[in-house]
């Protein structure tokens, strides 16, 4: 499932690389998307959510409140947690989008979330990282240490992973709050990360993609070849590694066969 600037969301066979369907609700760019099997939620440059039933990709619901646009978003069977550009995170009843708090703190956009539990992590333009309690919408603990603006993260419960315009990526505790290691070698800002075990894959401005071992930091790949603009997102399993960027291309990288490079 992908978002564009065109304002659509396109869902694609994973087998066949076809587009089997255009989801059009949206007036501005489709900034941010998460979904399980049931349930998707997308976010817009035109300050809203739209809550989608994946089993007739109908529009459930359309949540507003934000005063810019929507840089992220997570859920649980319990609320929708979004982010934006307004500086705000604003948490949702998941039932009927009834809003349950507003969560201040940052002094720049809140680029990134990530739920896991009662915890939520942010990052945010204005340096920092916050782990808040979403229950009682208090922050537990900050993390600073980039020298830049942060532009995403990953959260398993125990480390935080973050990605910055300082072209660095950061292992934390999110217990004691200590930077366990950095990863150096993008030479753009790092747009996005997804962490599965101990491998971190991370894409970036610089139009790469890198593989890091999240232990040692010790970067075992580097994909240079491929896209010819900015990488936005990323996304990897066993077998593949999707990514998107502003070249207006999906890029699968297929391992399940040996490597099978296609682009949408």
């Amino acid at each position: 499932v992908t978002g564009s600037r065109d304002t659509t969301i396109k869902i694609w066979d994973a087998r066949s690389y076809q587009c089997i369907r255009t989801l059009a609700g949206h007036e501005g760019s489709v900034l941010c998307l998460n979904y399980d099997d049931r349930t998707m939620v997308s976010g817009s440059s035109d300050t809203t959510l739209i809550v989608w039933n994946l089993h007739n990709l109908k529009n459930i619901m359309r949540l507003r409140g934000h005063t810019a646009g929507i840089s992220g978003v997570c859920f649980d069977d319990r609320c929708i947690i979004s982010s934006s550009k307004d500086n705000t995170i604003r948490i949702w009843n998941f039932a009927d989008g009834a809003p349950i708090r507003v969560i201040t703190g940052h002094s720049g956009p809140v680029n990134s979330i990530q739920l896991k539990g009662n915890h939520l992590v942010s990052v945010s333009g204005d340096g920092l990282i916050k782990l808040w309690n979403i229950l009682s919408g208090n922050c537990i603990r900050m993390f600073s240490g980039h020298t830049g603006g942060l532009t995403c993260v990953q959260f398993d419960g125990r480390r935080i992973v973050s990605g910055a315009s300082d072209h660095t990526i950061k292992v934390w505790d999110a217990e004691t709050g200590k930077c366990l290691l950095t990863c150096e070698g993008h030479t753009n800002l790092v747009r996005s990360l997804h962490v599965q075990d101990n491998t971190i894959i991370s894409a970036s401005y610089d139009e790469t993609m890198r593989v890091w071992d999240l232990r040692t930091g010790e970067c075992l790949l580097c994909y240079q070849s491929g896209h010819t603009s900015w990488i936005f997102d990323v996304y990897f399993d066993q077998k593949k590694i999707v990514s998107v960027s502003q070249d207006k291309r999906i890029l699968v990288m297929d391992f399940s066969e040996g490597l099978d490079t296609r682009f949408f």
